[in-house]
């Protein structure tokens, strides 16, 4: 799920392959990292989406978003939740500081879970901070393999995403200690901590969905209470009920949890610059201007540390102009008008895009990463794309990789200069798969999972 990076086998660090420092790839010297330094002048401010279409998306933003609040009962099957279970048993891996977890960690897991009670309660809510949503209700990391915490390896298995404050949820279950949830949101389900989240009376979901929203456009702004003292900051592509404006704030409202774990309102501002109505008109120098900025920032699975995977960039870049997207790279890539390039050349792969894709419009995707395609260069595609690394080989057949761990443009060939770049797997279009045009109903494009 999610971003696996370019590909899945050359995230994970194994016998024989060691991370090469103190190089950086071409593309991230010659190819200017300022995405608006790529629009087409000429169809830079050319919607992207037409008004019929725009309403549509809002529409399906907001009910999608709200979701969870208005269904009665789970989404989520018995199995589905017990997933990390069945795939971990047997597997207790390695924690904190490559200390292997003892044999039964997980068994003490799953009696906590206790899933043979599942569903037990079940509630609206909404988060009250940024929070990590856990595939297992646990703090503790997960890997196959030891991994030194001083190398910045920043996977963990059990990290499923983070969310930020103020997203609606329904509570589904309990753990027998009561020091965890499990939730689910519009489009990620896992594990959370109860201080995070606050339940939602009908009055206060009556208030909040107020038909008027404030999508905030930029990255970590502060959020500040009536009293101008801060509250949390926000993260961009979240969005916030609007109740007022003046020259310098939009008021929205946020949530709290009161003593008796009860969401109350909250009024608060942002600064005017830092949020604009939902939805956001889609042109290419508005999707450019946002791209902007999160170009640079940190790789982070899962958003462990308030960061961004490949999909979770992708989803907060167009969620200020009303479009929802599913949470991973490959339910991404399904929604839209996809168009499959499995098993063609990868010339013809080239050709399509130019000839098909619409810059600041389409995805590509491989299996565990997905990219927007930006526009031309020299007659070649370029992306913008969070990932992190590209792997290479020297003579001897001695695997290393480069490790980028940020969002950045690139051509479809990052790293193809390094020692055998291309046959060590660091070429993009030759594994591309797909392209989806945002946007676009889904079509039976005949893909298989």
């Amino acid at each position: 799920m999610r971003c696996f990076l370019i590909l899945l086998n050359f995230l994970l660090i194994c016998a024989g392959t060691a991370a090469v420092g103190g190089t950086e790839i071409r593309d991230l010297r010659e190819l200017s990292q300022i995405p608006l330094s790529h629009l087409d002048p000429a169809a830079a401010d050319i919607p992207l989406l037409p008004p019929a279409d725009r309403d549509r998306l809002r529409a399906e933003c907001e009910a999608l978003h709200f979701e969870p609040w208005r269904q009665d009962v789970p989404r989520h099957h018995l199995d589905q939740i017990a997933w990390g279970f069945h795939i971990y048993r047997g597997k207790p891996g390695y924690g904190l500081d490559g200390r292997a977890h003892p044999p039964d960690w997980l068994g003490e897991l799953e009696a906590n879970a206790r899933l043979d009670e599942y569903p037990r309660g079940g509630f609206p809510a909404v988060t009250v901070s940024r929070t990590d949503i856990r595939r297992l209700p646990t703090r503790e990391p997960h890997s196959l393999s030891p991994q030194n915490p001083g190398e910045g390896y920043p996977f963990d298995n059990l990290q499923e995403s983070s969310v930020p404050a103020g997203t609606p949820l329904r509570v589904l279950h309990s753990s027998r200690d009561g020091k965890w949830l499990l939730v689910e949101t519009a489009y990620i389900l896992g594990w959370t901590t109860p201080e995070a989240v606050a339940q939602a009376s009908r009055e206060f979901i009556r208030k909040w969905e107020n038909g008027r929203y404030a999508a905030i456009v930029r990255d970590k702004t502060s959020v500040r209470d009536e009293e101008g003292r801060p509250c949390f900051r926000a993260s961009l592509g979240s969005f916030y009920p609007k109740i007022g404006e003046d020259e310098k704030r939009v008021w929205i409202w946020t949530a709290r949890r009161d003593a008796g774990g009860q969401a109350i309102l909250r009024r608060a501002s942002v600064p005017k610059d830092a949020a604009a109505d939902l939805p956001l008109p889609m042109t290419p120098r508005r999707i450019a201007g946002l791209a902007g900025e999160l170009a640079g920032q940190p790789y982070g699975w899962g958003g462990l540390g308030g960061k961004r995977d490949c999909s979770a960039m992708i989803r907060d870049l167009f969620a200020p102009f009303g479009v929802w997207l599913p949470r991973n790279s490959g339910d991404q890539a399904l929604y839209g008008r996809f168009t499959s390039l499995k098993d063609l050349p990868a010339a013809e792969k080239e050709a399509r895009i130019v000839r098909q894709g619409v810059p600041w419009r389409t995805l590509l995707w491989t299996p565990g990463h997905i990219m927007l395609y930006i526009g031309l260069r020299q007659g070649k595609p370029l992306i913008f794309h969070n990932f992190w690394s590209v792997k290479t080989q020297d003579e001897q057949g001695k695997k290393n990789k480069i490790i980028v761990g940020r969002a950045a443009v690139t051509t479809l060939h990052p790293g193809r200069e390094l020692p055998n770049g291309d046959r060590a797997g660091s070429d993009i279009l030759s594994g591309l798969e797909g392209m989806t045009l945002v946007g676009e109903p889904p079509e039976n494009s005949g893909r298989t999972k």
